[in-house]
């Protein structure tokens, strides 16, 4: 019997899953965990997928994904493939890692995404690991208070956008205390799990597409937007004329917000090397974008209202 198809589309967001075979160990060590971090960095940068909350169990993991390009099985057989053959590597054995086809859940983000990422850090707690979700070392919980550094590959912005401009990480954190509502518990409660997470409303949307067969496979993904466009698309955003990007800030401390995102956006989800878009945008060299990439992260983690026209700007170059 055919196993049925994933619901792909570009700017889906889901809650993925895995776990071992048999309820196998799949993080040994913390080297083995920290090695799987960096292979999910790895996977964001070649699928162009954003990772928005993650927490690693002994057993299994759980990810909240965004995908602007709609290819979340590609970058998911990559991640689950290469780890397995690393930790069979590590410890002198082969055959399956996990269990089989990891479980994908598509989320309504708008009405979810929040009750998600608290459901996500707040795992340990259930598991019995640590008493405190903020005291567990291997998920993203810790990144999202400010109390350890945030990986580039990680995007909290979505997420505390939600709590306000100001104390977002406090209230984000009264937020997770609360404990996972209700509504979850039962969702996730439930022997069958859904594939779907969202209301009646969104239900019926994905159904419509899926019958007028409009959710794009990846092999039939657009081209994705030139630098040119990407440009374009960030100008037009911040109301600045084009070629403006295109040209360094002078002077010391200067900055040029909308060059920036635009060449942010063309690293991650756009997939562009550093070395071309340090070329198309005069930067100099390829540490340049990346350190300008990286100050745009932090700055957007501090100032939620700068995270929202990012992800504006990046919806409207992927998912239109």
């Amino acid at each position: 019997m055919p196993r049925p198809q994933r619901i792909e589309y570009p700017g889906a967001w889901y809650h993925v899953m895995n776990r071992g075979a048999g309820c196998r160990v799949i993080f040994r060590t913390n080297a083995q965990r920290q090695g799987f971090l960096d292979l999910l960095g790895e996977v964001s940068e070649i699928y162009g997928i954003a990772v928005d909350a993650y927490c690693l169990m002994g057993n299994h993991y759980h990810l909240l994904i965004h995908t602007p390009r709609g290819n979340l099985s590609a970058a998911m057989r990559h991640l689950n493939s290469v780890y397995t053959q690393r930790f069979n590597r590590s410890i002198g054995t082969d055959g399956p890692l996990f269990r089989g086809r990891y479980k994908a859940v598509v989320v309504e983000a708008d009405n979810y995404l929040a009750q998600l990422s608290r459901y996500i850090h707040l795992n340990p707690v259930a598991g019995g690991l640590k008493p405190r979700a903020d005291q567990y070392r291997w998920s993203s919980y810790g990144a999202y208070l400010g109390k350890r550094r945030a990986p580039a590959w990680l995007h909290r912005d979505v997420t505390l956008a939600r709590f306000g401009a100001r104390r977002a990480r406090e209230r984000y954190r009264a937020f997770v205390e609360q404990g996972v509502d209700e509504e979850l518990k039962a969702f996730y409660g439930k022997k069958n799990l859904s594939s779907i997470l969202g209301s009646a409303g969104f239900l019926r949307a994905l159904r419509r597409k899926q019958q007028a067969k409009v959710l794009p496979k990846p092999a039939r993904r657009a081209t994705l937007p030139s630098l040119q466009r990407i440009a374009q698309v960030s100008a037009a955003h911040f109301g600045v004329a084009t070629d403006t990007l295109f040209v360094p800030a002078r002077g010391r401390g200067a900055t040029n917000l909308p060059r920036s995102v635009a060449m942010a956006l063309a690293r991650r989800p756009g997939g562009y090397s550093l070395k071309a878009i340090a070329e198309a945008f005069g930067a100099g060299d390829v540490s340049t974008v990346s350190a300008s990439a990286t100050r745009l992260r932090t700055r957007a983690a501090k100032e939620p209202k700068l995270g929202k026209r990012i992800h504006a700007v990046e919806r409207k170059l992927f998912t239109d």
